[in-house]
C-alpha cells in the first residue's frame, strides 16, 4: 500500500515538472537556431552588371549615276606683290651715311628724301667752282673783244682759256654729281620693302641697300608644284581666294620664268602671275591668297562618287545596285577625276545605282 502511493506521488511529479522541461528545450532549440543563422555565410549582393549593346551593322551607301561639270584644278598659294620694285643704292664708294629717314614699310611720296651722305665741304667748293667759271667767262669775253674775227681764230691764248674754261665747267658739273649722289630719294610713290642701311654705314658703290615697290601695279602671285606647272598654260581660267575678301575669277598670264630655288623669292620670275579684274580694297603687297587653275573641264559628263569606285591592281569597278537587290560587279572605264568624283567613260548608265566601299 505505501509502494503504490509513492509511485503515485512520483508520477504525479513527473507529470508536473513536464511543462518545464518543454520549454526549457523550446527555448535551448531556438537560441541554437539564432546562433546557427548567425554563422552560416551572408549571401552575396547580386552584381550590376551593364547592359550589353548589340553593335550596328554599318550599311553600305548607294549612289545614283548622274551627270555633273566636273573640273580637274592645279592649287597654289602665293600673295601679291608689285609690278614694279626696285633696288635702293648709291652710287658714291666709301662714304659715310649720316642720316636715314625711313624703314621698311613706310610709304613715301616721289621725291621724298630716303637717306643721306656725309658730304664735306663739297657744297663749298662747288661754290668756289662757280666763282671761277664766272672769272674765266669774264676773262674770255675780255679776250674777244680786243681782237677781231682773224685774230680770235688764230690765237694760242684765246684757246687755252676756252679750254680752261671749259675743264672748270666739268669740274663743277662733277662736283654738283657728287652732291646729287649723296642723296637718295624715292624714284616714285610707293612702299619701302626693305631698307638695311643704317646711320654710320659706309656706302659701297652700288650696293643694295633697300627696295621700294609700286602699290599702284599688284599682281597675283602664285607658287604651283612643278609637276602641275606642265598642265597649267596662259589664258586658263583661274579662281583665286584672297583672305577673308573672298573669291576672284582670273586668268593665267605667264608661268614662271625661271624655277630656281636659289632665286630672290620677292621676284616675280619665280612665280605664275594672274590677272584678276579688281582686288578687294585693302589688299595690299604681300597679302596671302590661294589660287586654283581650272585645267581641264568635263560638262555633262557621267559621274560617281570616289567612294564608290573600287580598284584591284589595274582593274577599276564598281558594285551595282539592281532593282530586283541583287548586287553585281561591272567593270568601268574611268576619265578625269576630281577630289570627290570620277567620270565614268564607259560601263554604267544615268540612274544606276552603286555601292560604297
Amino acid at each position: 500500500m505505501l509502494s503504490i502511493e509513492w509511485r503515485t506521488a512520483q508520477s504525479n511529479r513527473r507529470k508536473r515538472g513536464a511543462p518545464a522541461f518543454r520549454l526549457l528545450i523550446s527555448v535551448l532549440c531556438l537560441s541554437l537556431l539564432s546562433a546557427g543563422c548567425t554563422l552560416l555565410p551572408q549571401e552575396e549582393e547580386k552584381e550590376s552588371l551593364p547592359q550589353i549593346r548589340v553593335p550596328k551593322i554599318a550599311t553600305k551607301i548607294e549612289y545614283p549615276v548622274t551627270r555633273q561639270t566636273l573640273e580637274l584644278t592645279a592649287s597654289g598659294a602665293g600673295k601679291l606683290l608689285s609690278e614694279q620694285e626696285d633696288n635702293l643704292l648709291f652710287e658714291l664708294d666709301n662714304q659715310r651715311i649720316t642720316n636715314v629717314y625711313v624703314k621698311a614699310g613706310d610709304k613715301v611720296k616721289k621725291g621724298q628724301l630716303l637717306a643721306a651722305l656725309d658730304t664735306g665741304d663739297t657744297e663749298s667748293q662747288i661754290q668756289r667752282k662757280q666763282i671761277e667759271i664766272a672769272k674765266a667767262e669774264l676773262d674770255l669775253k675780255d679776250a674777244l673783244r680786243g681782237l677781231d674775227g682773224d685774230e680770235a681764230e688764230s690765237s694760242t691764248q684765246l684757246r687755252k682759256q676756252e679750254l680752261d674754261y671749259g675743264l672748270l665747267k666739268d669740274e663743277l658739273a662733277e662736283l654738283q654729281q657728287d652732291l646729287t649722289g649723296s642723296k637718295l630719294y624715292a624714284p616714285y610713290d610707293g612702299m619701302i620693302v626693305s631698307f638695311t642701311a643704317e646711320k654710320g654705314d659706309l656706302t659701297q658703290a652700288y650696293e643694295t641697300i633697300g627696295t621700294i615697290a609700286d602699290l599702284s601695279s599688284l599682281v597675283v602671285a602664285v607658287e604651283f608644284n612643278t609637276s602641275d606647272l606642265d598642265s597649267i598654260a596662259p589664258g586658263m581660267e583661274t579662281v583665286v581666294s584672297i583672305n577673308a575678301a573672298g573669291d576672284y575669277k582670273g586668268k593665267v598670264r605667264r608661268l614662271p620664268i625661271s624655277t630656281d630655288q636659289d632665286d630672290d623669292e620677292e621676284s616675280l620670275d619665280s612665280y605664275t602671275l594672274i590677272d584678276v579684274d579688281k582686288l578687294p580694297e585693302g589688299a595690299g603687297r604681300g597679302t596671302p591668297l590661294s589660287a586654283s587653275v581650272i585645267v581641264e573641264r568635263r560638262t555633262n559628263a557621267l559621274s560617281i562618287p570616289l567612294a564608290a569606285l573600287r580598284t584591284q591592281n589595274s582593274r577599276n569597278y564598281v558594285l551595282v545596285s539592281n532593282a530586283d537587290g541583287s548586287k553585281g560587279e561591272v567593270d568601268v572605264e574611268v576619265g578625269i577625276q576630281t577630289s570627290t568624283d570620277a567620270e565614268i567613260i564607259k560601263g554604267l548608265e544615268e540612274g544606276q545605282k552603286v555601292v560604297s566601299r
